[in-house]
């Protein structure tokens, strides 16, 4: 069983890897044989990912760059051709949230929401597959989210929802059209415990006038499971779907939430 999660000789590009979901996801792919091109809007964050990763024995580099600008794409995905000389797994994880009412939204607020997700997730899927379907092997795994199912959207993240459900959308587009050498899925995660659901809960509970603690035991009452999801949760869902236990499985959605939104 093992020898179906060995992922040496393999490598993997990874966005927002610099914290939270993405380093936990580059850190378990690299764990079983993985090399990592780290990406991160940060550059000091990708390189504390590369520390760790090469800690581990493996080979990593770090990439920032906006993952939201096609010219810093082309030219990312290009120097990671060159150093090292095949990409075989993509997971497009990079992202924002905003804790906002949609009348309190800005367009900027709707553009980096867009850009960033749904346009970075595009961008990046354009640049790489070719290489992949040459290869006649690849896995793309795109980072959706519980709310990118019908009656599952959340109040006060409008651009969030809309971008995630457009992740979706080219998921299941590419999964067709790159089939059937490249596999294409989504990973939906729920409430996982990162920087960034840190800073919804005190957005919420400023807005309610309750603190982020009580907010964030609220949110953990609500799951089946009784516990929130961490970093790693997600990157074995995602190590699963790069896996050969996987090979039959493309154009999905899996979530990971613990429960949501079944029981709320």
């Amino acid at each position: 069983m093992n020898n179906e999660f060995d992922f040496s000789g393999k490598v993997a590009l990874v966005t927002g890897a610099g914290r939270g979901i993405g380093k936990g996801i580059a850190l378990r792919l690299a764990k079983m044989g993985a090399d990592i091109a780290v990406n991160d809007l940060i550059s000091e964050t990708a390189d504390r990912t590369v520390e760790e990763i090469r800690n581990m024995g493996r080979k990593a580099a770090a990439f920032p760059g906006d993952v939201s600008k096609s010219e810093i794409i082309d030219a990312m995905v290009d120097e990671i051709l060159q150093k090292f000389n095949h990409i075989d797994i993509l997971v497009n994880n990079a992202g924002i949230s905003l804790y906002r009412p949609i009348l309190d939204c800005s367009e900027e607020d709707w553009d980096r929401h867009v850009d960033i997700m749904a346009k970075g997730t595009f961008l990046l899927m354009r640049k790489v597959a070719p290489h992949m379907i040459a290869q006649k092997w690849g896995r793309i795994v795109n980072l959706g989210s519980y709310v990118a199912q019908f009656n599952c959207t959340t109040k006060y993240f409008a651009p969030y929802c809309a971008a995630k459900f457009a992740i979706i959308g080219l998921t299941q587009v590419a999964a067709q059209e790159w089939a059937p050498y490249v596999t294409v899925n989504a990973v939906g995660p729920g409430d996982v415990e990162t920087e960034m659901m840190e800073l919804e809960w005190q957005q919420e509970g400023a807005r309610r006038g309750i603190t982020a603690a009580e907010v964030k035991e609220e949110y953990r009452k609500r799951l089946i499971l009784e516990r929130l999801q961490t970093p790693d949760d997600i990157a074995k869902a995602v190590a699963f779907l790069c896996s050969p236990l996987a090979d039959q499985i493309t154009g999905s959605h899996l979530i990971v939430s613990g429960g949501l939104p079944y029981h709320v």
